[in-house]
């Protein structure tokens, strides 16, 4: 059995120090010690946070059951105790421990090792953006798969696209992949400038510079300053695909020896291969490529935005046109991502329901309340609507924001769920208090039973009932109150 990386090669990478003398062979990392198992040898990383000391687990990862094989250590944590580590490591003469100055710029440092080992030969590709990311990754996974085949594509693990995630995915690769496509998030300042160092990808995407995570960073010149550094190791043979739309292209391209690649809505066909034909509402989108018809199942001009990106990304890697159209069309949807499906109601009737409860941010709700407001040929508009999280200072002015939407959208009802969609709330009240909505102080199953039981009495057939809030909210939980077991719809 290989190990990922050799001793040399890890200690080089994270500069580290080991304690004993035992070998290095390990085919898994993880830093959640739940997740350490008999079933191969594991590299545990134990990571340091506000409120947690992950070494306090590492006992549990040498004991029967379980088969750490490398464990890394922060200096200052052997320093205060290092009588325990150094009898825990005689006790366990197999395990390769290593002392490291941070565990976490260790396990990207080791990471950003494998991928130089591993991925000579591989074309890698990194998705960010303010909203979008996770269905452009799908989208271009799905390309690839139909050019490349499922063997041939390696791609972010799960949702495992942050400052520990990405490593984590990356270390997944076997290296006789053909690509790998990459989502890279953030919380904080220079997490994306971290993992863009892991992965050195070679074409970038950045799906648009939105407002999410502003309460984080400020403003969304901060933000676009972040989203860049996904594209600052592309070569020069690379490129940058970027919205033709976005005020912040400009800025976020700036300096970058690669190629520059615009998409958009009004990017013409002479340059983008693509011919509008047209918008099928819930039902997705119509096109063409390079003269071959085109169906994009995803619903909404957002999805269709997002199947651009990937179209010009796959055009400049140099997959064929016929290859892209199985893949977009092949497109699975993403769990709790703009899912939409008939649901019939505990009433009987039959509903479109349209399920986007992962993640909400200003850009992406005012996305979905106006595809919403666009549709025709429906019944009523039924909006359950529940608080953008991490906006911070501009947490009130953007739940206004979408409060002064929905009053010029003017669905039949509207159910606003936590207390910063109370200046929603209160600015659909004050443009039109004719607006049938109501206002509940906090997700709770106690309001989910009052919201699903007046949907359930005042909804009928053909309505459109929108379920859209960050996913701490859980609107998710409405789904089996108005429609029973939820495995019945979508």
């Amino acid at each position: 059995m290989e190990s990922l990386l050799t001793k040399e090669e890890l200690l080089a990478a994270v500069k580290g120090t080991q304690i004993g003398s035992a070998e290095c062979l390990f085919n898994d990392v993880q830093t959640d010690s739940r997740n350490v198992s008999a079933d191969k040898p594991c590299m545990f990383v134990p990571l340091m946070g506000e409120f947690q000391n992950g070494h306090k687990y590492i006992p549990d990862v040498l004991k029967d059951g379980k088969k750490a094989s490398v464990v890394l250590i922060n200096k200052t944590e052997y320093q205060e105790k290092a009588a325990f580590y150094d009898e825990l490591a005689a006790s366990n003469s197999k395990v390769c421990f290593v002392l490291v100055e941070n565990t976490l710029h260790a396990l990207q440092d080791a990471a950003e090792a494998y991928v130089t080992k591993k991925c000579r030969n591989m074309i890698l590709v990194s998705i960010t953006g303010s909203s979008g990311k996770t269905t452009t990754k799908e989208l271009m996974v799905s390309v690839a798969k139909a050019h490349f085949g499922d063997a041939g594509v390696a791609y972010t693990y799960g949702n495992l696209n942050s400052e520990t995630g990405l490593p984590l995915s990356v270390f997944k690769i076997r290296g006789d992949e053909k690509i790998g496509i990459f989502e890279m998030g953030m919380n904080r300042v220079n997490e994306i400038g971290e993992i863009s160092k892991v992965l050195k990808s070679r074409y970038g995407i950045i799906t648009n510079i939105g407002t999410a995570h502003i309460g984080i960073l400020g403003s969304r010149e901060n933000i676009a300053l972040e989203k860049r550094k996904s594209l600052a190791y592309i070569p020069s043979d690379g490129a940058a695909i970027v919205g033709a739309a976005d005020d912040f292209a400009d800025f976020c391209t700036e300096g970058l020896r690669g190629k520059v690649v615009k998409f958009g809505f009004d990017v013409p066909e002479s340059v983008s291969g693509v011919h509008f034909i047209e918008d099928k509402g819930l039902f997705g989108t119509d096109f063409e490529l390079d003269g071959l018809p085109v169906h994009l199942p995803l619903s909404g001009k957002y999805n269709y935005l997002n199947a651009l990106s990937v179209i010009a990304c796959a055009k400049e890697i140099g997959i064929p046109a016929a290859d892209i159209k199985k893949g977009l069309e092949n497109v699975a949807t993403l769990s709790g991502r703009m899912e939409v499906c008939e649901a019939t109601l505990r009433s009987g009737k039959k509903s479109i329901l349209i399920k986007d409860c992962y993640n909400a941010n200003l850009d992406s709700m005012m996305k979905v309340i106006d595809f919403c407001g666009e549709l025709k040929n429906v019944g009523k508009k039924i909006f359950v609507l529940a608080d953008m999280k991490e906006l911070g200072a501009e947490s009130k002015t953007s739940h206004k924001a979408i409060g002064n939407r929905i009053s010029e959208v003017k669905p039949e009802l509207v159910y606003l769920v936590g207390p910063e969609m109370k200046a929603a709330y209160d600015a659909v009240f004050a443009a039109d208090d004719k607006i049938n909505a109501k206002w509940f102080d906090y997700s709770s199953d106690t309001n989910f039973e009052k919201i699903a039981g007046d949907i359930n009495l005042l909804a009928g057939e053909n309505d459109v009932i929108l379920l859209k809030g960050s996913h701490s909210m859980q609107l998710e939980k409405l789904v089996p109150l108005l429609c029973g077991t939820e495995g019945e719809v979508c």
